[in-house]
């Protein structure tokens, strides 16, 4: 058995996460970078989760910046990936979003 993931290597800054598409995000740009979580409503949308992890490991220097438009992460207003092949699981709580690993 294997499970498919939808997978994109962002290379350009700001990305903006597909709902729909995206699943496994690989931050693969050449600078301080910056992925934008969907804006989501209601307890319909609980559950979507999105993995995101610095592909190229060079977020020590690199910053990967996650922001949530008019939600939280964990309570704050962003998170961030700054170290080598740092990675991030959110999942959204029909309210704002939590990480997971």
């Amino acid at each position: 058995m294997s499970i498919n993931y939808t997978t994109i290597i962002v290379i350009t800054t700001p990305y903006a996460v597909n709902t729909h598409h995206d699943q496994i995000i690989f931050s693969n740009v050449g600078g301080p970078s910056s992925i934008i979580l969907p804006t989501l409503s209601g307890t319909g949308n609980a559950g979507k989760s999105f993995y995101i992890k610095d592909f190229s490991g060079n977020s020590k220097i690199n910053p990967i910046t996650i922001s949530a438009p008019g939600k939280t992460i964990d309570g704050a207003t962003f998170a961030i990936l700054n170290n080598k092949f740092s990675h991030l699981l959110v999942t959204y709580d029909g309210t704002n979003w939590k990480t997971i690993a």
